[in-house]
């Protein structure tokens, strides 16, 4: 009797490998959309917290009046020190972020509100 494994058993084996490769693949491609996203969001609240520091030091740019909006650029943020240059980046595509932080005034609850809004560069 011959040692060894037939064409049919070898089949097999390479068939289950491939299945358990592609179920580890796309495991592994949602984990990393995931991080992504999730990463996106955390650089989002940096940028708007970057912003929140620069409102403390120039308060006399600052909107006043209910529906008032100051728009400022995260490129100017990062200039002035507020954020690090290297928090521009976007983690999805690598490419370079540009946006600005729209600050507004809401008079009904006395504060202010602030959103990060991306655009092309």
């Amino acid at each position: 009797m011959k040692k060894g494994f037939t064409l049919i058993e070898l089949l097999v084996v390479i068939a289950l490998l491939g299945i358990i490769a592609v179920l580890v693949t796309t495991s592994v491609i949602g984990i990393m959309n995931r991080s992504r996203s999730s990463l996106s969001e955390t650089q989002k609240n940096t940028i708007e917290d970057a912003a929140e520091k620069w409102g403390t030091i120039n308060a006399d740019k600052m909107p006043y009046n209910d529906g008032d909006i100051v728009d400022v650029d995260i490129k100017d943020l990062a200039d002035e020190g507020y954020i690090d240059s290297s928090d521009l980046k976007d983690p999805k595509n690598s490419k370079e972020l540009c946006g600005i932080v729209r600050i507004s005034y809401e008079a009904d609850n006395n504060q202010y509100t602030y959103e990060f809004v991306q655009e092309d560069c």
